[in-house]
């Protein structure tokens, strides 16, 4: 299993940090999230269209970047499977009509899931459970050749995620907030650094991949083996 950094900031986050999104390599390629300049971000990155892509809600700095995909994905006379709740399919199939590009639907293969389900894309086994969002939002692992990525989306504390991510290579888990800042962030749906260092040695996870900064720089609690996530880094289980 490869992994590679796409982006790793929050929606008002410094745009040098891209949003939020991983390129996740088994037997199947799959991009989880699509913010704004995803496809840009793999073509930096040298990095193929993928067989599917995963969306974990429906804010805009997870979606926005699908019909970019997808117009793609015409372009190679393929079609794009997208992985996710029903409601973010049918706001990837409502921004399509209001950009004037529902004709790319026939470029999608729709792959709607329940937000506590297994999906198997070849010898690649996909788990879920839902997340504790502003809105409907689900958690994955990824499960290939005796190794683990579990990928938090945007949520607050979660016993669902810990048991999800329980024994996994790597967390990549949003840390949208410092530690102090529990309230706040968890208020509307987000974790603090604090908040995902816990979850991480509660589950057992080998490392911890920290991803959608916002405004300040993370400030990480010891505790566990951290990636440093930066454009186009990879990490290869």
């Amino acid at each position: 299993m490869k992994i590679t950094v796409l982006g790793y900031g929050g929606w008002i986050s410094s745009p040098w940090l891209g949003y939020t999104s991983l390129y996740v390599e088994t037997d199947v390629k799959m991009v989880l999230d699509a913010g704004e300049g995803t496809y840009a971000r793999m073509a930096q990155c040298g990095l193929p269209l993928p067989d599917a892509v995963f969306v974990s809600h429906v804010h805009g700095d997870h979606i926005l970047g699908v019909p970019t995909l997808l117009l793609m994905a015409r372009q190679r006379g393929i079609k794009l499977k997208v992985i996710g709740l029903a409601s973010a399919l049918s706001s990837i199939e409502k921004i399509l009509d209001a950009v004037s590009m529902s004709h790319l639907r026939q470029h999608m293969e729709p792959v709607p899931i329940e937000a506590r389900g297994e999906l198997r894309l070849g010898s690649t086994l996909l788990k879920f459970a839902p997340a504790r969002h502003s809105v409907e939002a689900v958690h994955i692992r990824i499960e290939h050749g005796g190794r683990c990525l579990a990928y938090s989306g945007d949520t607050a504390p979660n016993a669902e995620l810990e048991e999800l991510a329980r024994g996994c290579d790597v967390l990549a888990h949003e840390v949208s907030a410092n530690p102090g800042q529990e309230a706040v962030a968890n208020a509307v749906g987000h974790s603090t650094t604090r908040d995902a260092v816990e979850l991480a040695k509660r589950a057992g996870v080998k490392a911890l991949l920290p991803i959608h900064f916002y405004l300040f720089p993370p400030s990480i609690p010891p505790g566990i083996d951290v990636y440093v996530p930066y454009t186009c880094a990879s990490i290869e289980l």
